[in-house]
């Protein structure tokens, strides 16, 4: 079966999803390809929320449990159970594809050594670059639970008030060195 849903020519599978055999395999057509926006769209979504594959140029988006893969040539591929779904979750990709081409178009595509650098952060690797004193004046009780939602989204790296005192500064010049601004963007730093 095909038809059209957002702007997609979208097709479901006759198989089963493999995760979910209650759902069906969906893939979606975008004819002009999405391009330089799918190495942009795993900048602004969490590390933990987003992989970016160079070999296939695809961003697999984690949400609510489900994977969905955006390919720079226009597919999208992921599982669903009804056609409100399939609205629902190509209605929140074009939207993020829409976000992510406007900052291309602003900023021009990101390098993919920083869309891979920034895939690579884990909570550990964040953990370093924390005071590491458990202030909780983030509102976490600890710098690794506050590292955890910064990767999840669900906080700002400058929701951390010491990275902003002097005796802690050199924590976020070395996060920059190490990795860059884009990706301090990314975590939340700037505004």
């Amino acid at each position: 079966m095909s038809g059209s849903v957002e702007g997609f020519r979208v097709e479901i599978s006759r198989g089963r999803c493999l995760k979910d055999p209650t759902k069906v395999m969906i893939e979606a057509f975008y004819p002009e390809g999405f391009g330089d926006s799918v190495e942009m769209l795993a900048l602004i979504l969490p590390p933990l929320k987003a992989r970016y594959s160079r070999q296939n140029r695809c961003t697999t988006i984690i949400n609510e449990g489900r994977l969905i893969g955006v390919y720079s040539d226009g597919r999208i591929l992921f599982c669903a159970k009804d056609m409100d779904e399939i609205r629902s979750i190509l209605k929140y990709v074009r939207n993020l594809l829409e976000e992510a081409s406007r900052l291309v178009r602003e900023k021009g595509p990101p390098r993919v050594e920083d869309v891979e650098a920034y895939g690579r952060i884990s909570v550990f690797k964040l953990y370093d670059y924390l005071p590491k004193t458990n202030c909780g004046l983030c509102g976490y009780s600890t710098c690794i639970a506050f590292a955890t939602k910064v990767l999840q989204g669900e906080a700002k790296l400058k929701d951390c008030s010491l990275l902003s005192i002097y005796e802690w500064k050199h924590l976020v010049i070395k996060l920059e060195k190490d990795f860059n601004t884009t990706i301090l963007k990314s975590l939340g730093w700037f505004a």
